[in-house]
């Protein structure tokens, strides 16, 4: 019977830095143009604000067949359930076997912060020193621990809807990454964002957190909130204004709206000399596309290969 690999297995084998530099040469050599990846299917509850997702892709090249489904649904803040409750479903595309059911939120954390790390590897200065998180959930821990990957960063400042748990999350922040890194709870957006080299925002939002003035001439703002047409957390003036980038053009268009129409995606990022990136101001719209889970799910299926 294929193995079941939780979120603590995952969480304990994936390697960040090793994954980014894997995902950097697949899109140099164009592997995710030769990656089956149909548009994901969401079908929408008729009885409550939630969805229901598949989301398949096949790489020959990788000898894979994911597919991962998941359960969106939208919460109180007193709710104690996630968001998201999903599994990745893992074949050989060799032997048609079961390799693994991985779970579907750590699966979703690797990778975002790997393409986070990546992006912002090629768009934030490389002296950035400053943070800033928009958010306390999963994402917005995988914000700090993408961008400390590839930037040497000394300051974090936290901003939360919830006045509580920004605080609460500071303070975990505090204890996980020592003194090393000064952590600051900031009492509003704009406090927090001011002269800040990197911004995340990781909140499921359907309105802009702020608007987004006083930026620094050279941010780097990481968006990994849920995107639609009609919902985002940045204003509409923000990615008219700055150098977007996506994961792939048509997924964008189809699912956050026609501002993305001049993206640069990640196969033209990885190509790209970097060095006007990082003069400007960019936003990375995230929409996600199975082409990253595929290599997350190869990369940690690799990592737990005895011989490895």
């Amino acid at each position: 019977m294929a193995a079941f690999l939780s979120h603590e297995v995952i969480s304990a084998h994936g390697n960040l830095p090793r994954l980014v530099r894997e995902l950097e040469a697949a899109l140099t050599e164009g592997l995710h143009e030769r990656v089956q990846v149909p548009l994901r299917v969401a079908v929408p509850s008729s009885t409550r604000h939630a969805a229901f997702v598949s989301m398949p892709a096949v790489s020959e090249h990788l000898g894979l067949y994911i597919n991962k489904v998941a359960t969106l649904f939208e919460r109180s803040a007193t709710d104690p359930l996630p968001t998201m409750n999903g599994v990745v479903a893992a074949f050989s595309t060799r032997t048609g076997e079961l390799l693994a059911l991985l779970d579907g939120a750590a699966v979703t954390e690797l990778k975002c912060a790997a393409v986070s790390a990546l992006v912002t590897d090629f768009c934030a200065r490389t002296d950035a020193r400053t943070l800033a998180v928009a958010g306390t959930g999963a994402q917005a821990r995988q914000q700090v621990a993408a961008v400390r990957a590839v930037r040497p960063i000394q300051e974090v400042r936290v901003w939360a809807r919830n006045a509580v748990r920004g605080s609460a999350f500071a303070k975990e922040l505090r204890a996980s990454l020592g003194e090393a890194v000064h952590v600051v709870s900031c009492g509003s957006l704009d406090d927090a964002i001011r002269g800040a080299d990197v911004i995340g925002t990781a909140t499921s939002s359907k309105t802009p957190l702020g608007s987004f003035e006083g930026l620094s001439p050279g941010v780097h703002i990481n968006c990994m909130g849920g995107h639609t047409v009609e919902a985002r957390e940045v204003p509409l003036d923000l990615l008219r204004s700055s150098t977007v980038i996506v994961e792939d053009l048509p997924t964008a268009l189809a699912e956050a709206g026609p501002v993305h129409a001049s993206a640069i995606t990640l196969g033209q990022l990885v190509r790209r000399d970097s060095g006007p990136l990082r003069t400007g101001r960019t936003v990375f719209s995230s929409t996600g596309h199975a082409f990253l889970d595929v290599l997350t799910v190869a990369h940690v299926l690799r990592e737990l290969e005895p011989s490895h």
